[in-house]
């Protein structure tokens, strides 16, 4: 077996921190991403502050592909490696959140000095062993998404079973997560020699097997035969709030507390008419459209499931499925499509601005343990394409919200509402959703005998739901 210099070697028992999870039902491999140095936290903090001084900037068409760097994002300097360059735009993989991002400047790059990247990665891509989805049509089914959504902020006991070096990928088999799944009847077990080859063979026949784009650190573009239409990046417009601005709005969608859609009312009409001009214009067009991982943030036109076509933000790309996963710009709304309902966004439909503001609900907290499933449902039921009143409070640039007070029928404060059930919830209501319970009763029952023998117990933390604009974090923030 080989190892990484450094790292937990194969064989051996681990103590990890998930920190994300793929969040695709189209990866057949459960990919998440983790620490393992948790005692090591007060290291890479001093280094994160020792990044904030760096070296020269770059100069204009400096730099190559493989090289290590610091990159700037909203005023932090973060360590990253160039994935690649065209001329002055530059991909950028950020080490230690295992993020990509595209369309960096030279202003924003700098070197670092030798010793900045001496620390291995802060997160480690693994895979989750032994488990692929029970599902005839190789994906994950609805339950099992939501599932694997609760896994981003726990702790837990894992067993390194093997190690791909030329991957830099870790199979970890975790039963207390694995078990669930195969006794929730979303998954099926393999044996650890059958899942390993199944996991080579992906690698070398991705036509054969699904694996995640998120993994590949360089780009591939998918090309159509013949010329295709090419898409440009462009801005959207967005009307400024002042700070104190009320405004009647929509609400078109709810992710979390911190993560709400509303869309200013008076120009709800507006919106539908051009999504017509839309159809109109791109309704059975013959043409085809280059895509690539490269354009991620690009604005696009896409056909939504109900036949009609919105303004987009491409956000993923799946060249084996030739499927993307864009953001509606007008309504906050994430999907997938194939690559033939994509184009690029004709100049006529700039014109508008984007009427939609991903807002944060003022004065609302997790207590830093997340949102559980019915929490969110609640919410939703408050909110979810409900007419409002809404006070914009102010905006957070870095966050890239604008922080609000809704109010709803007889000028019901929404935000008290949701706060004082939430509470309720997180005293004495367990969400259908929230596995968190199921995970610490499995573990514990099967690690029974293990701790009469030993002084070792597994700690497993509260579900944490993470906000999506961490899967993608792309210069359109404008949406989910």
């Amino acid at each position: 077996m080989s190892s990484i210099p450094g790292l937990p070697t194969p064989g051996s028992d681990v103590q990890i921190l998930i920190t994300r999870v793929n969040s695709s039902p189209l990866c057949v491999l459960v990919e998440l991403w983790g620490n393992f140095s948790q005692g090591k936290k007060a290291e890479y903090q001093y280094l994160a502050q020792d990044i904030q001084c760096p070296g020269e900037i770059f100069h204009e068409f400096e730099g190559n592909a493989g090289d290590q760097c610091l990159v700037q994002m909203d005023n932090i300097w973060y360590r990253c490696r160039i994935v690649s360059r065209h001329g002055s735009n530059y991909s950028v993989f950020l080490i230690d959140k295992a993020w990509m991002r595209s369309g960096c400047s030279a202003s924003m790059l700098a070197w670092g000095k030798k010793e900045h990247f001496l620390l291995p990665p802060e997160v480690e891509f693994c895979v989750l062993a032994n488990v692929l989805p029970l599902s005839h049509g190789n994906s994950w089914s609805h339950t099992a998404m939501e599932f694997l959504k609760t896994l981003p902020g726990k702790s837990v006991k894992a067993y390194v079973q093997e190690i791909l070096v030329p991957q830099r990928t870790f199979l970890l088999h975790i039963p207390c997560i694995s078990k669930l799944m195969y006794e929730m009847g979303f998954a099926k077990k393999l044996s650890a020699e059958m899942f390993k080859d199944f996991v080579l063979q992906s690698l070398r026949s991705p036509s054969e097997a699904v694996v995640s784009t998120e993994t590949q650190e360089m780009p591939v573009r998918n090309e159509p035969e013949g010329p295709g239409e090419q898409m440009h990046k462009q801005p959207f417009m967005y009307p400024e709030l002042p700070t104190g601005t009320v405004e009647t709005v929509i609400v078109t969608e709810v992710t979390n507390p911190q993560r709400v859609f509303c869309q200013l009312r008076i120009f709800s009409q507006e919106l539908k008419k051009l999504s017509e001009q839309l159809t109109q214009h791109y309704e059975g067009r013959l043409a085809t459209c280059n895509i690539g991982p490269d354009m991620l943030g690009f604005p696009c036109a896409a056909r939504g499931s109900d036949g009609s076509w919105y303004r987009c933000v491409l956000q993923q790309v799946f060249p084996t499925n030739k499927v993307v996963e864009v953001l509606n710009v007008d309504y906050g709304m994430k999907h997938l499509v194939t690559v033939d309902n994509v184009r690029p966004l004709a100049a006529e439909f700039f014109r508008m601005p984007v009427a939609t503001y991903i807002c944060s609900l003022h004065g609302i907290t997790d207590k830093g343990v997340g949102w559980t499933a019915a929490q969110i449902d609640y919410l939703r039921s408050l909110l979810l394409g409900k007419t409002v009143i809404a006070k914009f409070e102010y905006q957070s640039l870095c966050e890239g919200v604008h922080y609000v007070t809704l109010y709803g029928h007889g000028n019901t404060n929404l935000n008290n509402l949701f706060s004082s059930k939430e509470s309720c919830l997180l005293e004495c209501e367990k969400s259908p959703g929230d596995y968190s319970k199921l995970m610490c009763m499995s573990a514990f029952a099967e690690k029974d005998e293990a701790q009469k023998q030993s002084k070792t117990k597994m700690t497993m933390q509260p579900a944490v739901i993470p906000a999506a604009q961490n899967l993608s974090a792309t210069p359109s923030e404008g949406l989910r």
